[in-house]
C-alpha cells in the first residue's frame, strides 16, 4: 500500500518526491524483494499526477536498479544484485541457493544438434559433429533471471528426465564420476533479442550480462561449453585485483 502524500507547495519536483518515497520505503524494508508495485496509471490516479510524472520517478528507481518491470506482469522491488566472485566454479544451482533463494529451470529444449564452428571448437569436435544441446530457462523462487545454453559432446550421456529430477547439471555429471576441474570464462554486455525477452520478462533490446564458459576435466578435456545469458538487474560479477 502507498501511503504517500505529495507536497505540491515544496521546492522539489514531485517525481522527485515519489522517487525518494520508494528508495526510503525499499531501503527501510517496508518494501520488499518481489513485491508488487502499483502500475504507472494506478500510481498516477491516486497520487493526482500525470502518467509522465510517475514514470520518471519509477525508471530513475529502474535504473538504480531499485525495481524492475517484468512485461506482461507488472513492477516488483528488485532482489539485491546477486555478486558472483570469479574464482571458484559453482554451478547455477549452487549460486542461487547460497543466497538462500529456490533455483528452478524450465528446459526449453533438450536434444543432438550438428556443432556449428564456435561449438565445435569449444568442445574440440569437428564442425557439424552431433553434440547434446541442453537449453534451460533459469529461476530464482520461480523469477526468471537467464536463459543457459549449453553443448555436451557425446561421450557424456545423460537424459532430460535425469536432469529434471536432479536439478543441477553439475550435480548430475558428478555422480556420474566427471570430474569437473577448472573453466574459462568470458563476460560481456549485449542486448536482448525479441525471444529473449519475451522467456525474461523484458522488453527487447534490454541490457544482458552474457557469460561463455567452457568447462574441463581433470585430464583437459573439454566438458561443457556454455553461452548463459542474465538479467543485469540480477547479476554481478566480481574480482579482486593485486598488485
Amino acid at each position: 500500500m502507498v501511503n504517500l502524500v505529495l507536497d505540491r507547495d515544496a521546492p522539489v519536483p514531485l517525481y522527485y518526491q515519489i522517487r525518494e518515497y520508494f528508495r526510503q520505503a525499499i531501503a527501510e524494508g517496508r518494501l520488499k524483494p518481489g513485491d508488487p508495485l502499483p502500475s504507472d496509471n494506478e500510481l498516477a490516479a491516486k497520487l493526482g499526477v500525470g502518467k509522465m510524472t510517475v514514470r520518471q520517478a519509477m525508471n530513475e528507481l529502474v535504473q538504480e536498479g531499485l525495481i524492475y518491470r517484468y512485461r506482461g506482469k507488472g513492477t516488483f522491488v528488485a532482489f539485491p544484485k546477486f555478486q558472483h566472485p570469479l574464482r571458484r566454479l559453482t554451478s547455477f544451482t549452487e549460486d542461487i541457493t547460497s543466497r538462500g533463494m529456490r533455483p528452478g529451470s524450465e528446459i526449453l529444449f533438450f536434444g543432438y544438434v550438428p556443432a556449428d564452428n564456435q561449438v565445435a571448437a569449444n568442445l574440440h569436435v569437428p564442425p557439424g559433429k552431433s553434440v547434446l544441446r541442453i537449453r534451460r530457462l533459469r529461476l530464482a523462487d520461480d523469477n526468471p533471471v537467464g536463459i543457459h545454453d549449453s553443448y555436451l559432446p557425446l561421450n557424456i550421456s545423460i537424459s532430460q528426465e535425469e536432469l529434471e529430477e536432479r536439478g543441477s547439471l553439475y550435480a548430475l555429471l558428478e555422480e556420474r564420476g566427471v570430474a569437473l576441474a577448472e573453466a574459462e570464462e568470458t563476460l560481456e554486455a549485449v542486448a536482448a533479442k525479441k525471444d529473449e525477452a519475451k522467456l525474461l520478462g523484458l522488453s527487447p533490446g534490454s541490457p544482458l550480462l552474457l557469460v561463455s564458459r567452457v568447462v574441463f576435466s581433470q585430464s583437459g578435456e573439454p566438458i561443457e561449453y556454455v553461452r548463459a545469458i542474465y538479467r543485469s538487474d540480477f547479476y554481478r560479477y566480481y574480482i579482486r585485483l593485486k598488485r
